[in-house]
C-alpha cells in the first residue's frame, strides 16, 4: 500500500528572487529634469520679447519706434517719430486685420522661453563599473512644452557631449548614492536650441528662428500702407521695408543676447540619490528608480524665486531636479 504523503514532504515554493542589487555596474539610459533659477545673464532675453507688449501702446509703439529707427535720416524719419505716439494708437484698433496673432503670438513666444529658461531635461548614458567608477555622458535635451516632450541630439545640432567622472555606492540597501561632480552649463548654447527647435516651432509651426516667426507673424506690406496713410508722408514701400528691417534688427539682436550668455561661463555641481532595482534577480541594478539631484549653479548671477538678482558670478541653489535610468535592454519589473 503506498504511503500518504505529508506536508513535509511537500516541495517548498522558491524564494522570490531579490530585487535589492548587490552591484551598480552596467550602461544605462538616464534622463534627468532641472528646474533652474534664471541667470541674469539669460534675463534680457527674456525681455527682449517681453517689452514688445507691457507698454499700453505696444506691441504698436514697440513695432512702430523699431521701424522708425530703420528709417534713413531725413524728413519722413523726424516727422514719423513726432507723429508715433499717435500712429501707434491708430496701429493698435487695426492690428486685428493686419496682425491678428501678433499679440498673442509673442506672449506665447515669451512665456515658452521663460518656460525653458527654467525647466529643461538631459538624455545621458552613465557607464559604471563593478567598483563604482562612474562616467556621466550628458547626450541631448528635452523641453517640455505642455504637449509631445522634444527631444534634441547634441550631434544633430553640431554641440559637443558633455562628459564628467564620478563614483556611486549602495549607501543603505538598494539606496544608491551618487558623488558629488561638477559640469559645465553652456546656457546659452542650450536655450537657443530651445528657441529654435521647441519655442518658435510651437507658435508658427513653419518657422524655425526669430526672424521668420516674426515675418509670420505680421504682415509688413499691409502695416505699411496703414502708416503712409496714417502720417501722409512716405511711400508704404518705405515702411514696409523698415518693418522687415526692424524684425530683422530684432531677431539679430536676440541671436546677439544669446551668444554673450556663455561668455560669463556656467557650471553646474550635483550630488544625487535614487533606488537601484535588480528587476531579474541576477544580483546587478537594472533600474535607477526615483532619483533627485541637489546641487549648485555656479557663475550665473541668477534671479531667485523672489525675483531678487545675485551679483555676476553668484551661487544659487538648484531644486526639483529628479532622474530616472535603466539598462537599454533591462527587463521589465519582476512581477
Amino acid at each position: 500500500m503506498l504511503a500518504a504523503c505529508g506536508p513535509s514532504d511537500a516541495a517548498a515554493p522558491d524564494a522570490p528572487a531579490s530585487t535589492v542589487p548587490t552591484s551598480p555596474a552596467g550602461t544605462f539610459a538616464v534622463t534627468s529634469t532641472f528646474d533652474v533659477p534664471v541667470p541674469a545673464v539669460a534675463a534680457p532675453v527674456i525681455t527682449t520679447l517681453t517689452d514688445a507688449t507691457d507698454g499700453p501702446d505696444d506691441p504698436s509703439r514697440y513695432l512702430l519706434d523699431r521701424m522708425i529707427a530703420s528709417l534713413p535720416d531725413g524728413t519722413v524719419k523726424t516727422i514719423a517719430a513726432q507723429a508715433g505716439p499717435y500712429v501707434a494708437a491708430y496701429l493698435n484698433t487695426k492690428l486685428a486685420t493686419v496682425a491678428p496673432n501678433l499679440v498673442s503670438g509673442i506672449d506665447q513666444l515669451a512665456s515658452r522661453l521663460d518656460r525653458i529658461a527654467t525647466h529643461f531635461g538631459t538624455t545621458e548614458t552613465w557607464a559604471i563599473d563593478a567598483a563604482g567608477n562612474a562616467t556621466r555622458t550628458i547626450t541631448g535635451l528635452q523641453f517640455d512644452l505642455g504637449g509631445p516632450v522634444i527631444t534634441v541630439r547634441f550631434a544633430d545640432a553640431g554641440l559637443a557631449d558633455i562628459v564628467i567622472d564620478t563614483h556611486v555606492g549602495f549607501d543603505a540597501g538598494a539606496r544608491l548614492a551618487i558623488g558629488d561632480h561638477m559640469h559645465a552649463l553652456p546656457y546659452g548654447a542650450w536655450l537657443r536650441l530651445g528657441l529654435d527647435l521647441a519655442v518658435i516651432p510651437g507658435v508658427v509651426p513653419t518657422a524655425h528662428d526669430l526672424g521668420a516667426a516674426l515675418a509670420a507673424l505680421l504682415d509688413c506690406d499691409q502695416l505699411g500702407t496703414l502708416i503712409a496713410g496714417e502720417i501722409g508722408l512716405g511711400a508704404p514701400a518705405l515702411y514696409a521695408t523698415a518693418c522687415r528691417t526692424a524684425m530683422t534688427l530684432l531677431a539679430s539682436e536676440l541671436d546677439g543676447k544669446l551668444a554673450a550668455i556663455d561668455a560669463a561661463p556656467m557650471t553646474l555641481e550635483v550630488t544625487g540619490v535614487a533606488n537601484g532595482v535588480d528587476t531579474d534577480g541576477d544580483g546587478t541594478m537594472d533600474q535607477l528608480a526615483a532619483g533627485s539631484w541637489t546641487g549648485t549653479l555656479h557663475g550665473a548671477g541668477a534671479t531667485g524665486a523672489d525675483g531678487t538678482t545675485g551679483a555676476a558670478g553668484a551661487d544659487e541653489p538648484i531644486s526639483g531636479a529628479s532622474f530616472t535610468g535603466q539598462k537599454p535592454a533591462a527587463i521589465t519589473q519582476l512581477e
